[in-house]
């Protein structure tokens, strides 16, 4: 089963005169138990897609599909039942958590869903612990009063909380430290491995997408330019350099370096994978 975008295409303000193009010929699938990156520019379409895939949004043109069910057909309990397969969490936190604690905002969807008393405890205990938040620390605090990266995990445990077959991120480390970063890249790919999911991961930054990603979709303008591996988007580094992408720094490294090295593989991910390619290089010269 997968989301499947069929020449999709989709226009805001529609028919008016400001009618603006955000996406056009889309053709994607985003398979369960797979990781896909998408990176864009600012404007490229991105927070768009993500609404497309759990039907905020319908298409202008073409066809998404989820799990072959239509959203844009569907009304009711039907649509409510297959948007509940993909979970999307917002860019900001703040957008989602609205309840005056901890725990009534990830038990807000189970208890839409039936959940009650045990059920629904252990349900919000679940959730919290996969994203590595305590409990009895912090089931009755205020939302508003945890740091950035608590917030974060607890809208992500929100969206957990319904079992969804996808997890659909948009900028999940914005705005984090360097440390904040790594921790949840790292928990968002544990989620991908112990649970089994789809997990779609928006950033503007290549560097999380590659180091986090099995599959990456290169968006510009509405339209998507390339795709493929970490590795295969990396090979493509001048391109990507171009049209206005900042490349890791060391991988940035190795695309200068290439000019004096021609046989330089520049698809390297991690800084001892390519520091031991350019001491390779070097021997050989």
């Amino acid at each position: 089963m997968s989301i499947r975008f069929f020449n999709v295409g989709f226009r805001y303000a529609r028919g008016l005169p400001w009618e603006k193009v955000a996406l056009k010929n889309i053709n994607l699938e985003i398979r369960r138990n797979e990781m896909l990156g998408i990176i864009g520019p600012t404007g490229s379409g991105k927070t768009t897609l993500l609404q497309l895939m759990n039907g905020i949004e319908d298409p202008s043109e073409g066809q998404v599909l989820i799990d072959e069910g239509d959203p844009a057909r569907l009304r009711g309990r039907e649509i409510t039942r297959l948007r509940q397969k993909v979970g999307l969490v917002f860019q900001f936190p703040e957008d989602q958590l609205f309840a005056n604690s901890v725990y009534d905002d990830i038990a807000f969807g189970p208890r839409n869903l039936g959940l009650t008393g045990s059920e629904l405890e252990d349900r919000v205990r679940w959730a919290m612990e996969i994203m590595d938040l305590n409990f009895s620390e912090l089931y009755q605090r205020r939302p508003q009063t945890l740091s950035g990266g608590q917030k974060r995990r607890v809208a992500i445990a929100g969206v957990l909380a319904l079992k969804p077959d996808y997890l659909v991120l948009d900028e999940p480390a914005a705005g984090l430290d360097p440390e904040g970063r790594t921790a949840l890249l790292a928990l968002v790919k544990r989620l991908r491995k112990e649970l089994g999911m789809g997990v779609v991961m928006v950033s503007h930054r290549i560097q999380d997408i590659i180091s986090t990603c099995d599959r990456v979709v290169v968006l510009v303008a509405g339209e998507i330019v390339k795709s493929g591996s970490p590795r295969e988007i990396l090979q493509a580094g001048e391109e990507l350099s171009e049209i206005g992408f900042r490349l890791p720094p060391m991988n940035k490294v190795l695309q200068e370096l290439k000019r004096f090295f021609p046989h330089l593989d520049v698809g390297l991910i991690g800084e001892a994978a390519i520091a031991s390619e350019i001491d390779r290089a070097l021997r050989n010269q």
